[in-house]
């Protein structure tokens, strides 16, 4: 299997929905490369099953149909699909449990709603479902043997990564709308602020969300890098794109929002950045 299987070029779709995992990417081993490209665009298309539905019962109609596909259960509508295809050619290359990849698709039906996460317990276990799993497929495609040594530090990174994505960054370009229910009530009440950015006279101001998930992630960070030595060299190149969301985090903390999305940075400063994150451990 190769990353332009069935003329489609997975490594283009990661290079052009997330330069930081691709470019991170050229750093894995060179026969790992392709397989890690077909997983990363996997997780991307599922991720934009909530953009593509106008009702939340049809992605999750998708997300079933995925599950499906991981169970056996429509392998000639997935040897039709070249996503589906390569997906599962994957699961049966490494020996994925197809529970593994049904856990990740729950995490993924919150997405579809608008529900609010209701405390850290919950944004944890959502980020594991999700991001984790991805970070933990990785590391079992990189180092199977090896892998099960990266589980502390795919979860606390899960959450670090999870706070960019889902509150940070949409916040930093005051796209509040949904990004706000990601960032668990607690959390603004340790800050002392309010709890109900929907309700409350004084809703809970962009900047300040973004100060609360910062300093969170930091926290997750901080415990990542403790348990950092741990994983093995093999496993490394999963993680180096964290350096790239690790700069972004500053940056917006850094700023003020603003009304334009932030855009990612350029080529060769990334690859700079990545090179540099690569020579040292931990990288993030």
């Amino acid at each position: 299997m190769t990353a332009d299987s069935g003329g489609n070029s997975f490594a283009a779709l990661v290079r052009d929905a997330d330069p930081a995992r691709y470019f991170a990417n050229q750093f894995a081993a060179s026969d790992k490369r392709d397989d890690l490209f077909v997983l990363y665009a996997f997780d991307l298309e599922i991720r934009k099953i909530p953009q593509t539905v106008r009702e939340s019962m049809a992605g999750e109609i998708r997300l079933q149909w995925w599950r499906e596909v991981f169970n056996g259960e429509r392998d000639e509508e997935a040897e039709a699909n070249p996503m589906a295809r390569a997906s599962l050619s994957l699961v049966r290359k490494y020996q994925i449990d197809p529970t593994v990849l049904g856990r990740y698709l729950d995490g993924r039906i919150f997405d579809l709603y608008s529900d609010q996460i209701q405390d850290i317990p919950a944004l944890e276990a959502y980020a594991g479902q999700t991001e984790g799993t991805i970070l933990q497929l990785a590391c079992l495609i990189l180092d199977r043997d090896q892998s099960g040594h990266a589980a502390d530090l795919s979860g606390y990174l899960s959450c670090a990564s999870c706070l960019w994505t889902r509150v940070v960054r949409p916040l930093n370009g005051n796209a509040s709308d949904q990004a706000i229910r990601y960032l668990p009530p607690g959390l603004v009440k340790t800050a002392g602020l309010d709890t109900n950015p929907f309700l409350d006279a004084a809703p809970l101001t962009n900047a300040a969300a973004i100060s609360i998930a910062i300093d969170y992630a930091e926290s997750y960070l901080k415990r990542a890098r403790e348990t950092a030595a741990a994983v093995p060299t093999s496993l490394r190149p999963a993680f180096l794109h964290m350096s790239q969301i690790v700069a972004s985090l500053e940056a917006a903390g850094s700023t003020a929002p603003t009304d334009v999305v932030p855009r990612d940075p350029a080529t060769f400063r990334l690859i700079w950045r990545l090179w540099r994150a690569s020579k040292k451990w931990p990288c993030f």
